[in-house]
């Protein structure tokens, strides 16, 4: 039986432990930043209501179309916004 320091088996499963639980860390404190960051910005949309919000400019593309309306699923998948809600908004942008 060896004593002392671990040796180099021991040393790279040390390390790769630490590594993983480094990840896994990094990886729920980015989702909870963007969970809290997606209520703040649900909590401005549900105070401030569509119609005093500034229009979009004429002559939008397609890609921006598209990510408003991934904006609009992603709201409404969180509660922020109601079925009806959604889908008058997405009328909206689609008449532009």
């Amino acid at each position: 039986m060896r004593g002392g320091r671990p040796g180099l088996i021991g040393t790279v499963a040390r390390t790769a432990v630490v590594a993983g639980t480094a990840t896994v860390t990094t990886r729920a404190v980015d989702k909870r930043m963007r969970e809290r960051e997606m209520k703040k910005a649900a909590q401005v949309q549900q105070t401030a209501p569509y119609e005093v919000q500034a229009p979009a400019p004429t002559g939008i593309t397609q890609e921006e179309k598209m990510a408003q309306l991934r904006e609009l699923a992603e709201l409404k998948q969180m509660g922020a916004l109601t079925e009806e809600e959604f889908q008058q908004e997405k009328q909206k942008l689609l008449a532009r």
